[in-house]
């Protein structure tokens, strides 16, 4: 009987079907399954004892389901579970087969029906995945695909998105000069989607399979600051520009840090790094974690910074509040990073004759001139970057003698006055 409605289901005939005039079974749609499967109408399927090389002999189900290609032709695919061991009674092991059956078929039918354009593809595919994601990397991929890619196939079918229109989507930004980093997550991320609905069978097959990297010509910057341009800009300053350069060249700190520091963060002879301007976001969410685990971390402040760090916050206009900004904008919050760079160290970095300054430049030029002063392993934790040796990563939240003596020497070279004992 099993037999008889495998064999039966197989050639697309319904099982008990009434029979026309003429004595014949009738042929039931097929169609109807998969992605506009109702509920009731789940195919039926077929049970087998399996070995299996670490799990034993168990129980496999199988059964098939109809699907649409892109020509609107049927094609049939066949899908299997493993239920449970063998020792099951085989009732119960046709059961499980029976309501995963149901289980699998309805989730299809509930997608098909909610799923019709590649922005609600990325929607579910997100809700799915970002669990695995760091903060970071969502707040990049909401960015990269609100920007490049759902404006261009956001309302396409997933089904119609194809290989040359992802393609011409990625060399796109290739062309736009935008970083192989940005590209490279577009690709991968796009390919993942893809993957992940047809493995849903949302679609037959992933247009992003064969996806190709563009040819990128990565632009390596290697710009820092002399000490002389150093002491030129500290030379021409107004008081907090003097100590957000300073903090920047001794300390070594990321501007998303240094901009959202807090009266608080500063600690005697250390400032505390626990925050990160995140520029793509508003309100609350603006600032968050910094930007990695090794990130959030203990910074070294030789004797002389610390008393101009001082000085600065019995001058603040709410030195009162332990959490407001060490160097707030008019309004009382954080500056924007790009913001201050082109408002106030820019144009600083003109009239010394500097035209190339970036953010980047003061975290080169802090690694840079640290060798002449420092270990490799004081710079790693000076720069607190991630290392993958295990002594270095259980490095953290303490600040060896070492690195105070380095960044202290770093201080008194840039500045031109020794570092005095406080």
């Amino acid at each position: 009987m099993a037999d008889h409605a495998t064999a039966a289901f197989d050639s697309g005939r319904s099982i008990g079907a009434d029979p026309d005039p003429l004595g014949e079974p009738v042929d039931f749609d097929v169609r109807g399954l998969g992605r506009r499967l109702p509920r009731t109408e789940a195919p039926e399927g077929w049970i087998k004892k399996i070995e299996r090389r670490r799990e034993g002999k168990v129980w496999v189900g199988f059964f098939h389901l109809w699907t649409t290609d892109a020509n609107g032709g049927r094609v049939r695919q066949k899908k299997e579970k493993t239920l449970g061991p063998a020792s099951m009674p085989k009732h119960e092991a046709q059961q499980k087969l029976a309501d995963y059956i149901l289980e699998y078929t309805g989730r299809l039918n509930r997608q098909g029906n909610s799923i019709s354009t590649f922005s609600e593809l990325w929607t579910a595919f997100c809700a799915v995945k970002s669990g695995q994601w760091a903060a970071r990397t969502k707040e990049i991929l909401q960015c990269l695909f609100a920007k490049h890619v759902v404006p261009i196939i956001g309302q396409q079918s997933p089904r119609e998105v194809t290989l040359t229109s992802l393609q011409l989507l990625v060399n796109k930004m290739a062309e736009d000069g935008y970083r192989k980093s940005a590209v490279g997550k577009v690709r991968t991320y796009l390919r993942a989607c893809f993957e992940y609905a047809a493995n849903e069978d949302l679609i037959q097959k992933s247009p992003g399979r064969k996806l190709a990297m563009p040819n990128i010509r990565t632009k390596s910057c290697e710009r820092f600051l002399s000490i002389d341009e150093l002491r030129a800009l500290l030379d021409q300053s107004s008081p907090r520009e003097h100590l957000v350069l300073r903090i920047l060249a001794v300390c070594g700190l990321r501007p998303a840090e240094i901009l959202v520091l807090r009266i608080e963060d500063f600690e005697d002879a250390q400032l505390r790094i626990d925050e990160a301007l995140k520029e793509r976001q508003k309100g609350e969410d603006r600032i968050g974690e910094t930007k990695t685990a090794e990130s959030d971390n203990y910074v070294p402040v030789p004797p002389d910074l610390g008393r101009e760090i001082e000085a600065w916050i019995a001058g603040h206009p709410d030195r009162d509040n332990p959490r407001a900004f060490l160097f707030p904008n008019s309004a009382g919050s954080a500056f924007g990073v790009g913001n201050y760079l082109k408002r106030h160290l820019k144009p600083l970095a003109e009239n010394v004759g500097i035209h190339d300054l970036t953010h980047q430049a003061f975290r080169r030029t802090s690694s840079t001139h640290m060798q002449n002063h420092a270990t490799v392993k004081d710079m790693q934790r000076h720069l607190r970057h991630t290392d993958p040796q295990t002594t270095l990563k259980h490095y953290t939240k303490v600040i060896p003698e070492s690195l105070r003596a380095a960044v202290a020497a770093l201080d008194a070279q840039i500045t031109g006055t020794p570092g005095k004992a406080k």
